[in-house]
């Protein structure tokens, strides 16, 4: 069902609602992960992960979807973010900020570093070879559209770089409005959500 729904936001905001990143304006911020990231916090990394493939799946076929290229990037971005959440959680409990702090930020550095090597890899050959899309010179024509034209190592560098920064400030949206949710989730329905939340195995119970 979040799977669904996650898809559904993305589609039906459209890309005139999904702020574009400067420069490369085909990175766009996508509130749908907020909602892959909830069903994480509050079921567990199966259901998140299960959240994630269904968007992942209705993004790359549903009419009105990103297609199977562009809902490839968001995955994996996505997982990635997941890992970085789910690597904190063998800390052990800690308070409400300090967990979702170190969980933004293991999350954040976990994203950036698989989705720059997925890029270059894409970039390379992958793109063209998997989905048949030249990713190079889609990529090249936007940077020139913006009065930048790189070649080589340097435009490849460039690429890369822009969209690492890219994938850090999403990652830091996405937890960061992820876990103002589930705190107010928490808020609202104490007893029910301190006993199933899986993000609650982890807080410890006392006072700020």
């Amino acid at each position: 069902m979040f799977g669904a729904f996650a898809s559904m936001v993305t589609i039906a905001l459209g890309p005139a609602l999904q702020p574009s990143f400067p420069i490369l304006s085909y990175l766009r911020f996508d509130p749908a992960e907020i909602i892959d990231m909830v069903a994480l916090l509050l079921f567990g990394p199966i259901a998140g992960t299960l959240t994630a493939t269904v968007h992942f799946i209705i993004l790359s076929f549903a009419p009105g979807g990103t297609g199977p290229f562009g809902a490839s990037l968001k995955y994996l971005a996505v997982l990635s973010t997941f890992v970085g959440v789910i690597l904190v959680s063998r800390l052990g409990k800690l308070s409400f900020r300090r967990a979702g702090a170190s969980m933004t930020i293991s999350g954040l550095l976990v994203r950036v570093a698989l989705t720059t090597l997925a890029n270059y890899l894409y970039l390379i050959f992958l793109a063209k070879f998997l989905f048949g899309q030249d990713y190079a010179f889609f990529a090249q024509l936007t940077l020139s559209k913006a009065g930048i034209n790189l070649t080589g190592s340097e435009f490849v560098t460039f690429i890369l770089g822009l969209t690492a920064v890219f994938n850090a400030a999403h990652a830091v949206l996405t937890m960061v409005l992820s876990l103002f949710i589930t705190g107010a989730l928490l808020k609202r329905a104490p007893q029910w959500l301190e006993a199933r939340a899986w993000f609650t195995n982890y807080i410890a119970r006392k006072s700020d």
